[in-house]
């Protein structure tokens, strides 16, 4: 009997959109940043500075499993622009990159406002996320502000726990939270790596959710797979019984 449904947030819940647009934002504000200081960069230097700090991020995220702060992204991205700024510049450049998302705030995943709160009625709901440079302090104001944050028992925001999907501790963490057993709970998810596969490496069961992200599709070992999240309640009634969802 599944009593407990873990979900991913980003292009589970919000669609995420954080592209080319935010990253020009993000050149543009270092290269103002950077010209007050008298330590001008070109537009080429900034970009690559911006690249140097998302591989080095992405490569902690998946060798350590685990997030790093803004903070220490954007002290990279310095580093390879060469400049040491002061504390207040970077405090400065790190609330901005930590709350770019607010403008304009990401898409909500079709079908999850009204979902949500049926799903809350028949099991006992958490949030797992890995967080990129908006932190989870962040990304609960944006839930609270779409109405969606009361419809969780717990949610749990990487930066904040210390380790990352799809290390199966994560998972363990919120279902400890719900009071709930992992063969008793169900993860939804579009990334194989992370969702998919760290759901399943903790006992539970996992819906692949390829609404937005259909990357992994293919690759999918989801004990099913959905493209619409109206489909999930049916999805889980049927893990439920033990029917096999898959056609």
């Amino acid at each position: 009997m599944l009593k407990a449904v873990t979900l991913d947030l980003w292009d589970t819940i919000f669609v995420d959109e954080d592209g080319p647009e935010h990253e020009r934002r993000r050149a543009e504000l270092l290269a103002e940043e950077l010209s007050a200081l008298g330590t001008p960069r070109s537009e080429a230097a900034i970009h690559h500075a911006l690249r140097a700090a998302y591989d080095w991020f992405e490569q902690i995220w998946r060798a350590e499993q685990r997030t790093p702060s803004a903070t220490e992204t954007i002290g990279v991205l310095f580093a390879a622009l060469m400049v040491s700024p002061p504390v207040e510049v970077v405090a400065r450049v790190v609330d901005h990159f930590e709350n770019l998302v607010h403008d304009p705030p990401p898409p909500v995943v079709t079908g999850v406002p009204s979902l949500l709160p049926q799903l809350a009625e028949h099991y006992k709901l958490a949030l797992i996320c890995d967080t990129g440079y908006t932190p989870g302090s962040v990304l609960r104001e944006l839930l609270s502000q779409r109405g969606l944050l009361p419809f969780f028992t717990y949610v749990y925001f990487s930066n904040e726990g210390g380790m990352s999907k799809p290390d199966p501790r994560v998972f363990l963490r919120a279902l400890d939270e719900l009071g709930v057993r992992p063969e008793s709970a169900a993860h939804v998810g579009d990334s194989q790596r992370t969702d998919i596969a760290g759901a399943q490496q903790a006992g539970m069961l996992a819906v692949h959710f390829i609404g937005v992200n259909e990357r992994d599709a293919a690759l999918s070992s989801g004990d099913v797979l959905i493209r619409r999240f109206e489909e999930l309640p049916g999805a889980l009634a049927s893990l439920a019984s033990g029917a096999d969802p898959r056609p």
